[in-house]
């Protein structure tokens, strides 16, 4: 079965700005391979203690078996955000705005 859902995520713990943007460069990857690089913004926001990057789906995308996807697309957020800034921590939020209504 498949569920609209939008998702906002942050990831901190970016020491500099060329880590961030290594980030950033990860996780337009991951948004490649799961096939809603269209669909989600990345940005950084400098912060005193270090660089935060930002993102977000820009509309609801629907996702097949979203159960079993969103789980592993939190694992490969993750993973791709600490192979450019191993300090990383991730954070994502998700809506299903489907069930909202």
């Amino acid at each position: 079965m498949s569920a609209n859902l939008s998702f906002t995520f942050r990831v901190t713990g970016i020491e500099d700005e060329p880590r961030a943007r290594a980030v950033v460069e990860e996780l337009q990857e991951l948004m490649r391979e799961e096939s809603i690089d269209g669909q989600v913004s990345i940005g950084i926001v400098p912060q005193r203690s270090g660089h935060l990057v930002t993102g977000g789906t820009d509309f609801p995308v629907t996702v097949s078996r979203a159960h079993l996807w969103c789980p592993e697309f939190e694992k490969s957020l993750a993973w791709y955000a600490k192979e450019a800034a191993p300090s990383a921590t991730c954070t994502i939020e998700w809506s299903y705005p489907d069930e909202e209504h």
